[in-house]
């Protein structure tokens, strides 16, 4: 099982790796700058770097083990944070936290970067400060997670070219960060930052987006400060896992046939602040990344959804932000 992890790293620590569970060592290492967040699409790597007052995309096409460089893109917009593809890798999108920016480059079947097509600083008509998140292509429909303004924007895009059709507000103050989408139950699954809770939202109508329970994330008993930050869903949709930073926890959720979700249990992350969460190897391990403890944690993942007490293995790696399964070629 290959997979990859990314953060912002350390002088003279590599920020972007990719391990073989089979090996001790990376397969394969890079040195650039802040790439907190890394998406794939075909035999291309497409990496992030987050600054304060601007932005950058790098893209890097495989070779065997090794991924040699593309193109560079230098954008405006401040702490970019998350970035996705079409299917038909025809463009980007990208959320900024920072300056509230959400933007759409080309993309050339190369690789390399095309024009920008869509940028602007997303707003509510309330005056509050505009933070993006995150963003999901689905169909003719690109949605964007607004955290500062809880909201989620929707667009009707057309190779990235996007028109407005409808805005999601949701509970103030709750701090929506990431969707997982069920494309087959039409629902979102949100988790919250400010809040931390699981969000249920009806998906079936682009239009009117509809949020439909609120769940919470932490332990009742729980009394000290915590954020939600990310979410995994178990391919045949019954499992649903939230990370928990402060608590430092990840919260097992069953969902039924429907999809309602109900609270199954509650495992240690086993280090500090678990930024980001994916299941690999056919649902088999959880990866945590511990930002503020400098590891990854991979936890075995029983047929019944439950998490191992103790990990199955450590990586050291200095301040994480990503871990996600290498795609299947």
């Amino acid at each position: 099982m290959k997979f990859w992890i990314s953060g912002y790293s350390r002088k003279n620590y590599p920020s972007a790796a990719l391990y073989d569970s089979k090996r001790s060592a990376a397969l394969w290492t890079a040195d650039l700058e802040n790439p907190s967040y890394l998406c794939f699409r075909g035999p291309y790597l497409f990496a992030l770097g987050e600054f304060d007052n601007y932005s950058t995309l790098s893209s890097f096409r495989r070779e065997g083990n090794t991924f040699l460089p593309v193109d560079t893109l230098r954008l405006e917009g401040g702490a970019l944070c998350h970035i996705t593809t079409d299917p038909a890798m025809t463009f980007l999108a990208g959320s900024c936290w920072g300056t509230g920016h959400f933007f759409t480059v080309a993309l050339r079947p190369d690789g390399t970067f095309g024009s920008l097509l869509f940028s602007q600083v997303l707003d509510d008509g309330t005056g509050r400060k505009s933070r993006m998140h995150f963003s999901k292509i689905l169909g003719d429909y690109l949605y964007g997670v607004n955290i500062e303004l809880d909201a989620i924007f929707c667009f009707r895009q057309e190779q990235g070219q996007l028109t407005p059709v409808s805005i999601l507000r949701l509970p103030e103050g709750c701090g929506p960060r990431h969707f997982y989408a069920d494309e087959k139950r039409q629902l979102f699954y949100c988790v919250t930052e400010y809040s931390s809770e699981l969000l249920v939202i009806d998906s079936s109508q682009p239009k009117q987006l509809r949020l439909v329970s609120r769940h919470p994330l932490l332990d009742p008993g729980f009394s000290g400060e915590s954020t939600g930050s990310t979410l995994a869903v178990s391919r045949d949709g019954s499992d649903l896992y939230a990370a928990n930073r402060g608590e430092d926890t990840i919260a097992h959720f069953r969902l039924s046939p429907e999809g309602r979700p109900t609270l199954a249990g509650r495992y240690s992350c086993h280090g500090k602040c678990p930024r980001h969460i994916a299941l690999l190897d056919q649902d088999r391990i959880l990866g945590i990344a511990n930002q503020n403890s400098d590891e990854v944690i991979l936890l075995q993942r029983g047929g019944d959804g439950t998490l191992g007490t103790a990990p199955a293995t450590r990586i050291p790696f200095a301040l994480p932000s990503f871990v996600a399964e290498e795609p299947q070629e």
